[in-house]
């Protein structure tokens, strides 16, 4: 059980930032086109947003903030996720 468990947390980790790269590319390469009156902001995270670069009018320098709480949820969620459809995949194929 806890080989399972060690298993599916270097799996969630590589899972998690897989899905944080896939949301910097989709920032960069957006599907949609920005209006012409709101300034490039760059988000990542998924569900939720855990630092986000943005532009004020006026400024040469980016600001930018981290919300460690998001960065905590979307932790435990894809760690729950992974490990748990791998422990469920691994007793079902070797029962």
């Amino acid at each position: 059980m806890i080989k399972k468990i060690i298993i599916g947390t270097g799996l969630s980790i590589l899972i998690f930032f897989s899905i944080s790269f896939l949301t910097v590319l989709f920032q960069i390469n957006p599907l949609h086109y920005y209006p012409k009156n709101e300034l490039y902001r760059l988000d990542i995270g998924f569900p939720y947003a855990y630092y986000s670069q943005f532009w004020l009018r006026g400024n040469e320098i980016p600001n930018s903030g981290w919300n460690l709480k998001h960065l905590f949820y979307n932790c435990l969620s894809i760690w729950i996720t992974v490990t748990g459809v791998y422990t469920l995949i691994k007793r079902k194929c070797c029962v």
